[in-house]
């Protein structure tokens, strides 16, 4: 006895390898954001006084801030691919500013965007001082930036100004006033 088998038709194959690549460059989508890193812009210790809950409560707020974030640039799409930092600061009461250091530059949009994200998410609980850390970061590319410590252009001018390098609750305490 002979089993026949039937070829399946030509469209089909091809329906199928479409299937297939797609589904192949679905997986491989670039992220909106990409975080690569938490650069702590100050001693651990210190963060540790200065935040109720220490290293749970930043971890949680890293979390949502992160998430939050990618959300932001998932309703950014038009944002060329860039690379760099988003660089946060959070006083006590919910305060927070936030600064960026990005090659190429986010648009004005894309700024104005993660600024309102940033200062809308419900921080960690800082008890005194600030909290100043900045989150390495990718946006519609996985490549990370190359430098691994931000250097936003208002914290250079600011710096330049005092005719010294000041430490970063100084520099902080220049840029976003009290």
């Amino acid at each position: 006895m002979t089993i026949s088998r039937l070829a399946p038709h030509p469209s089909i194959r091809l329906l199928a390898a479409a299937l297939a690549l797609t589904a192949a460059a679905s997986a491989h989508a670039v992220e909106p954001l990409r975080q690569h890193d938490v650069v702590l812009l100050q001693p651990g210790t210190l963060i540790e006084q200065r935040v109720a809950g220490g290293a749970d409560a930043m971890a949680a707020y890293l979390k949502a801030l992160g998430a939050a974030a990618t959300e932001t640039m998932r309703a950014h799409a038009q944002q060329i691919p860039s690379a760099g930092f988003i660089v946060v600061a959070v006083r006590p009461g919910n305060q927070t500013h936030t600064w960026f250091d990005f090659k190429p530059a986010l648009s004005a949009a894309t700024m104005a965007a993660l600024t309102h994200t940033v200062e809308t998410t419900p921080t960690m609980p800082v008890k005194s001082g600030e909290i100043v850390f900045a989150l390495r970061v990718s946006v519609w590319s996985d490549k990370p930036p190359t430098a691994y410590a931000p250097a936003p252009q208002e914290w250079k001018d600011a710096a330049k100004a005092a005719g010294r390098k000041p430490d970063v609750d100084s520099l902080v305490d220049m840029v976003w006033p009290r």
